[in-house]
């Protein structure tokens, strides 16, 4: 499977996780984009997110392609 190269966005629990708002990285799918977020950031592994690719939410694992735009949402306080 091709990498492609994509922006990931990280809000609430994730941004504060990770240090970051965005960064860039390589995957192939949704489900290898997970596992390399998980790579780099082991404490990710307790907070269950859910990805929205270029603004969609996803319900299942998804192809990524160059310079899509996912954002990983982990649960929202109070909501």
């Amino acid at each position: 499977m091709m990498s492609s190269q994509v922006t990931v966005l990280y809000f609430g629990a994730a941004q504060e996780i990770t240090g970051n708002p965005a960064e860039s990285l390589n995957a192939g799918d949704t489900a290898s984009l997970r596992k390399a977020i998980i790579e780099k950031y082991p404490a990710m592994s307790t907070v269950s997110f859910r990805m929205a690719v270029n603004r969609s939410l996803l319900r299942e694992e998804s192809v990524l392609r160059e310079n899509d735009v996912v954002a990983i949402l982990p649960p929202f306080q109070g909501g």
